[in-house]
């Protein structure tokens, strides 16, 4: 396209604009960080993730449904109530049953009732609450000693910013780890599937959300009986028991619930419940189908070199397509950014690799009105660059701003005489 010494003077034109524009990307960040005025846009950007637009627009709805994994809905049942569903759901011989409950103390005698359905095998997963002193956990929050000594798993999830994207393996304190309650479950259905995601490194992960119609099969606690045949199904399975809704047929509600990547609610409300997306972080570690994530830095370089190339193209065309530079720029940077997009889709969907993206399509918006502000600082400087080649400073010129920086470095350094 050009000879070896433009190539040069290109190169280092855009280098200079690359590091400009991630001066003033950083600098803008700053200003909406600190400044509470811009506390929605702030907002906005820490819950934005552009694999959102693939779980919401290119995920296949004709996904199966996972046959591992039964969600058995308790409403608003008392502790009896639940007992007699674990007694009837032991009648079917589940492998796991994942009760998404904290009984913390003692409420009467329905409590002996629930003893016995909470012993009545070796089979059963409690929930439990970290406690947390800030990021530091410091002990758990879990269901009475007088239940027994039952595996525990804890149930929070990662929802800072809102939208629930990933999970912490475990909590530890005092030399104590507490699995996830899905890891906790999983660690009791398939050993190996466990040993295999225990041996990735990271304490937090991302959940690579199962799409679908029907991601799971949801039973309402009216259905389950000990004389229901179709419940068959759930034998040497996992059942877990958490809430879904008050009532089979009930109106959609927003206890328990969360906003996730997959389930949009038409009236703007989170509404994916926290035994789904247990149901969801179980079915990705049965099906081995994790998401890496590239460390902040990766996804920074990632993006230096990409603009680094659209820049030396913008320089070199700004010097000899300058006719028509402002017509097609805006274009082709539109056409790049839907090709980082694309590109970045077909990665996550393919290879299950997710990039952030938000650093390359923010820099990328920048960088042409930086390259202005870099081109009009050479001219009223009357610095020679590939960019400013075409100007021809006369010497005169470039005296005559030499001779005004001296002045003004001058009069800056005088000192003020006194009255």
């Amino acid at each position: 396209m050009f000879g070896k010494q433009k190539k040069y003077h290109v190169f280092w034109d855009a280098l200079r604009i690359n590091i400009l524009t991630f001066i003033t990307f950083f600098f803008f960040w700053a200003i909406i960080d600190s400044i509470d005025l811009f506390n929605p846009m702030d907002e906005f950007i820490d819950n934005f993730d552009f694999t959102d637009l693939y779980y919401g627009e290119f995920i296949n709805d004709q996904m199966p449904t996972d046959t591992n994994v039964f969600i058995v809905n308790i409403g608003d049942l008392d502790r009896r109530g639940i007992a007699d569903l674990i007694f009837d759901l032991q009648a079917y011989n589940p492998a796991v049953i994942g009760v998404d409950a904290v009984f913390a103390e003692r409420r009467g005698m329905d409590d002996f009732y629930l003893l016995q359905a909470l012993n009545s095998g070796d089979n059963i997963v409690l929930g439990g609450f970290g406690e947390m002193d800030g990021d530091n956990a410091v002990g758990i929050q879990k269901s009475d000693p007088f239940f027994g000594e039952k595996p525990v798993g804890h149930l929070e999830m990662i929802s800072d910013p809102k939208t629930v994207r990933e999970f912490d393996k475990f909590i530890k304190f005092n030399d104590t780890i507490i699995n996830a309650f899905s890891l906790e479950i999983i660690s009791r259905f398939n050993k190996d599937a466990f040993l295999e995601f225990a041996k990735r490194k990271n304490q937090t992960e991302l959940i690579n959300y199962r799409g679908g119609k029907m991601p799971f099969i949801i039973f309402d606690y009216e259905e389950i009986s000990d004389s229901n045949s179709n419940l068959s199904i759930i034998e040497d399975k996992i059942v877990l028991m958490g809430y879904v809704r008050m009532y089979s047929g009930a109106p959609a509600d927003t206890l328990d619930s969360h906003f996730t990547p997959l389930q949009k609610s038409d009236y703007g409300y989170a509404d994916a419940k926290g035994i789904e997306i247990h149901a969801q972080i179980i079915s990705m570690i049965l099906a081995k189908d994790y998401i890496d994530k590239l460390p902040n830095w990766a996804n920074f370089l990632i993006a230096f070199i990409i603009l680094q190339l659209f820049l030396m193209w913008l320089v070199y065309y700004y010097v000899n397509g300058a006719k028509f530079f402002d017509i097609l720029s805006k274009p082709i940077q539109f056409i790049l950014i839907v090709l980082v997009l694309w590109g970045t889709f077909l990665i996550f969907s393919t290879w299950k690799i997710k990039i952030d993206m938000l650093p390359t399509v923010l820099a990328l918006v920048l960088c042409i009105e930086v390259l202005y502000l870099y081109e009009e600082t050479l001219e009223l400087f009357k610095i020679d660059t590939y960019l400013t080649k075409n100007f021809n400073y006369t010497k005169d010129e470039r005296n005559k701003v030499l001779r005004s920086i001296i002045r003004f470095e001058f009069l800056k350094r005088k000192p003020r005489s006194s009255n």
